[in-house]
Protein backbone atom coordinates (compact mmCIF):
# COMPACT_ATOMS: atom_id res chain seq x y z
CA UNK A 1 0.00 0.00 0.00
CA UNK A 2 1.48 3.11 -0.80
CA UNK A 3 1.54 5.99 2.13
CA UNK A 4 0.53 9.44 1.34
CA UNK A 5 3.70 11.88 2.35
CA UNK A 6 2.19 14.37 4.45
CA UNK A 7 5.05 16.55 6.32
CA UNK A 8 4.05 17.68 9.95
CA UNK A 9 5.05 20.28 11.81
CA UNK A 10 6.46 18.36 15.27
CA UNK A 11 8.53 21.19 16.80
CA UNK A 12 6.84 21.74 20.45
CA UNK A 13 4.58 18.59 19.92
CA UNK A 14 3.81 16.69 22.78
CA UNK A 15 4.68 13.00 21.65
CA UNK A 16 4.13 9.75 23.73
CA UNK A 17 7.01 6.81 23.04
CA UNK A 18 5.83 3.57 24.99
CA UNK A 19 8.75 1.60 25.06
CA UNK A 20 12.22 1.30 26.76
CA UNK A 21 14.55 -0.23 24.65
CA UNK A 22 16.87 -0.02 21.69
CA UNK A 23 14.18 0.31 19.28
CA UNK A 24 12.45 3.15 21.54
CA UNK A 25 15.62 5.19 21.51
CA UNK A 26 15.59 5.43 17.70
CA UNK A 27 12.42 6.16 17.48
CA UNK A 28 13.27 9.09 20.26
CA UNK A 29 16.34 10.31 18.13
CA UNK A 30 13.77 10.53 15.19
CA UNK A 31 11.06 12.76 17.17
CA UNK A 32 14.04 15.00 18.38
CA UNK A 33 15.54 15.37 14.94
CA UNK A 34 12.21 17.47 14.73
CA UNK A 35 12.39 19.56 18.01
CA UNK A 36 8.82 16.88 19.31
CA UNK A 37 8.20 17.22 22.90
CA UNK A 38 8.64 13.61 24.28
CA UNK A 39 7.15 11.59 26.45
CA UNK A 40 8.39 8.19 26.81
CA UNK A 41 7.00 5.34 29.36
CA UNK A 42 8.00 1.93 30.07
CA UNK A 43 8.49 -0.33 33.01
CA UNK A 44 12.24 -0.54 32.06
CA UNK A 45 13.97 2.25 30.31
CA UNK A 46 17.71 1.68 28.74
CA UNK A 47 19.89 4.05 30.08
CA UNK A 48 20.35 6.11 27.00
CA UNK A 49 16.96 6.85 27.47
CA UNK A 50 16.92 7.64 31.08
CA UNK A 51 20.17 9.80 30.53
CA UNK A 52 18.82 11.75 28.40
CA UNK A 53 17.54 15.25 29.14
CA UNK A 54 15.76 16.38 26.26
CA UNK A 55 13.29 13.70 27.03
CA UNK A 56 10.39 13.36 29.66
CA UNK A 57 10.83 9.96 31.12
CA UNK A 58 8.24 7.84 33.29
CA UNK A 59 9.66 4.56 34.60
CA UNK A 60 5.87 2.80 34.46
CA UNK A 61 3.45 0.89 32.95
CA UNK A 62 1.31 2.77 30.06
CA UNK A 63 -1.67 3.63 31.00
CA UNK A 64 -4.33 5.20 29.00
CA UNK A 65 -4.46 8.27 30.44
CA UNK A 66 -0.64 8.95 28.86
CA UNK A 67 -2.58 9.02 25.81
CA UNK A 68 -4.09 12.85 26.80
CA UNK A 69 -3.20 15.61 24.86
CA UNK A 70 -0.90 13.64 22.72
CA UNK A 71 -0.32 14.77 18.56
CA UNK A 72 1.06 11.57 17.98
CA UNK A 73 2.24 7.97 19.34
CA UNK A 74 5.23 5.51 19.16
CA UNK A 75 4.51 2.10 20.36
CA UNK A 76 7.72 0.31 20.26
CA UNK A 77 7.67 -2.50 22.87
CA UNK A 78 8.64 -5.70 22.65
CA UNK A 79 4.74 -6.87 23.52
CA UNK A 80 2.78 -6.79 19.95
CA UNK A 81 -0.26 -7.25 21.83
CA UNK A 82 0.27 -4.13 23.60
CA UNK A 83 1.28 -2.35 20.60
CA UNK A 84 -1.91 -2.87 18.67
CA UNK A 85 -3.84 -2.45 21.92
CA UNK A 86 -2.36 1.67 22.37
CA UNK A 87 -2.85 1.36 18.64
CA UNK A 88 -6.45 0.86 19.09
CA UNK A 89 -6.87 3.37 20.96
CA UNK A 90 -5.22 6.04 19.68
CA UNK A 91 -7.67 5.47 16.53
CA UNK A 92 -10.69 5.79 18.39
CA UNK A 93 -9.25 9.27 19.70
CA UNK A 94 -7.97 10.26 16.34
CA UNK A 95 -4.05 10.27 17.15
CA UNK A 96 -1.58 9.46 14.57
CA UNK A 97 -0.10 5.99 15.52
CA UNK A 98 3.03 3.68 14.68
CA UNK A 99 3.45 0.67 15.91
CA UNK A 100 6.79 -0.61 15.50
CA UNK A 101 7.44 -3.37 12.90
CA UNK A 102 3.51 -3.93 12.84
CA UNK A 103 2.23 -2.39 9.59
CA UNK A 104 -1.26 -3.42 9.63
CA UNK A 105 -1.73 -1.52 13.08
CA UNK A 106 0.08 1.92 12.02
CA UNK A 107 -1.44 4.78 10.73
CA UNK A 108 1.97 6.36 9.71
CA UNK A 109 5.18 5.34 9.34
CA UNK A 110 8.73 6.51 10.10
CA UNK A 111 10.19 6.62 6.15
CA UNK A 112 13.85 6.64 5.56
CA UNK A 113 14.81 10.42 5.35
CA UNK A 114 17.59 12.51 4.81
CA UNK A 115 17.77 15.53 6.96
CA UNK A 116 19.72 19.36 6.29
CA UNK A 117 18.52 21.99 7.85
CA UNK A 118 15.00 22.82 6.71
CA UNK A 119 15.30 20.52 3.66
CA UNK A 120 14.03 17.00 4.21
CA UNK A 121 13.58 14.10 1.41
CA UNK A 122 11.86 10.93 2.71
CA UNK A 123 11.31 7.47 1.50
CA UNK A 124 9.31 4.82 1.88
CA UNK A 125 8.49 1.36 0.03
CA UNK A 126 5.31 0.60 1.42
CA UNK A 127 6.40 -1.81 4.02
CA UNK A 128 7.84 -3.79 1.06
CA UNK A 129 10.99 -3.13 1.01
CA UNK A 130 12.84 -0.78 3.76
CA UNK A 131 16.53 -2.05 2.22
CA UNK A 132 15.20 0.06 -1.35
CA UNK A 133 13.86 3.19 1.04
CA UNK A 134 17.53 3.07 2.54
CA UNK A 135 19.17 2.94 -0.81
CA UNK A 136 17.33 5.56 -2.49
CA UNK A 137 18.13 7.33 1.58
CA UNK A 138 22.23 6.91 0.93
CA UNK A 139 21.77 8.07 -3.06
CA UNK A 140 20.20 10.81 -1.87
CA UNK A 141 22.24 11.89 0.99
CA UNK A 142 25.56 12.30 -1.59
CA UNK A 143 24.09 15.52 -2.69
CA UNK A 144 21.86 16.24 -0.41
CA UNK A 145 24.50 18.86 1.52
CA UNK A 146 24.84 21.44 3.72
CA UNK A 147 25.41 24.11 1.50
CA UNK A 148 21.98 23.28 -0.26
CA UNK A 149 20.72 23.77 2.87
CA UNK A 150 22.25 27.18 3.20
CA UNK A 151 20.86 28.23 -0.22
CA UNK A 152 17.11 26.99 0.62
CA UNK A 153 17.76 28.90 3.66
CA UNK A 154 18.60 32.15 1.78
CA UNK A 155 16.26 31.54 -1.00
CA UNK A 156 13.16 31.71 2.17
CA UNK A 157 15.16 34.96 3.23
CA UNK A 158 14.55 36.78 0.27
CA UNK A 159 11.52 35.29 -0.97
CA UNK A 160 9.37 37.93 0.19
CA UNK A 161 11.59 41.16 -1.65
CA UNK A 162 11.05 38.97 -4.55
CA UNK A 163 7.39 38.71 -4.66
CA UNK A 164 7.09 42.68 -3.20
CA UNK A 165 9.67 44.34 -6.09
CA UNK A 166 8.51 41.76 -9.29
CA UNK A 167 4.85 40.98 -10.09
CA UNK A 168 3.52 37.90 -10.05
CA UNK A 169 4.11 35.97 -13.49
CA UNK A 170 6.62 35.14 -15.79
CA UNK A 171 9.09 37.65 -14.90
CA UNK A 172 9.10 36.44 -11.23
CA UNK A 173 9.80 33.09 -12.11
CA UNK A 174 12.73 33.56 -13.84
CA UNK A 175 13.74 35.65 -10.63
CA UNK A 176 13.52 32.50 -8.51
CA UNK A 177 15.27 30.56 -11.14
CA UNK A 178 17.95 32.38 -12.03
CA UNK A 179 18.94 33.07 -8.11
CA UNK A 180 18.51 29.34 -7.37
CA UNK A 181 20.82 28.30 -10.41
CA UNK A 182 23.32 30.91 -9.21
CA UNK A 183 23.15 29.16 -6.19
CA UNK A 184 23.53 25.61 -7.57
CA UNK A 185 26.70 26.36 -10.03
CA UNK A 186 28.45 28.26 -7.36
CA UNK A 187 27.54 26.23 -4.82
CA UNK A 188 27.20 28.93 -2.46
CA UNK A 189 24.39 31.79 -1.66
CA UNK A 190 24.69 34.47 -4.25
CA UNK A 191 26.41 37.77 -3.19
CA UNK A 192 25.14 40.68 -2.17
CA UNK A 193 25.84 42.43 -5.44
CA UNK A 194 24.73 39.31 -7.46
CA UNK A 195 20.96 39.50 -5.73
CA UNK A 196 20.71 43.36 -6.90
CA UNK A 197 21.84 42.28 -10.59
CA UNK A 198 19.21 39.34 -10.79
CA UNK A 199 16.36 42.08 -9.23
CA UNK A 200 17.40 44.87 -11.57
CA UNK A 201 16.85 42.78 -14.24
CA UNK A 202 13.47 41.11 -13.42
CA UNK A 203 11.96 44.30 -11.94
CA UNK A 204 9.28 45.74 -14.69
CA UNK A 205 10.91 49.17 -15.02
CA UNK A 206 14.25 47.41 -16.29
CA UNK A 207 12.40 45.09 -18.52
Amino acid sequence: MAFFPMFVELQGAPCLLVGGGTVALHKAAVLKDFGAKVTVVSPHLCSALQNDRQLICMKKPFDTADLDEKTLVVAATDNQALNRHIAQLCRERNIPVNAVDQAEDCSFIFPAYVKEGDVVAAFTSGGNSPLLAQHLKAQVRQFLTPELAELARFLGSIRPRVKKEIPPGKARRQAFHALLELGLQTHRIPAPAELEAVLAKYRPSSR
